[in-house]
């Protein structure tokens, strides 16, 4: 991924490189053993309900000096989803400036 980085208080959402395309996982969290390794004492529940489809997935890049003149960055978006939900996505982007 270069040095894009997935936002670390990001739990259920991953970035990761496939196939030369950067792709958004959305998942459940496993549930997490408590202190020492209890199996009887879990963090989280082991019931699983629907994954969350509204999703904020921060991905960060590195610093891009102001003497590099780029005005934007280009991306390309593949939203797949199973056509019988019937759902709707929508995508928004958001630009974070630093400094």
């Amino acid at each position: 991924m270069g040095n894009w980085v997935n936002d670390l208080s990001n739990w259920n959402q991953k970035w990761r490189l496939v196939e030369g395309a950067l792709c958004l996982e959305n998942f459940q969290a496993e549930p997490q053993t408590g202190m020492n390794d209890l199996p009887w004492f879990e963090l989280l529940p082991k019931t699983r309900g629907k994954t969350e489809k509204n999703t904020k997935a921060p991905l960060w890049s590195p610093p891009i000096p102001k003497a590099a003149g780029m005005r934007c960055i280009t991306m390309e978006y593949n939203i797949q989803v199973d056509s019988e939900l019937g759902e709707s996505y929508s995508l928004t982007v958001l630009q974070q400036m630093d400094g």
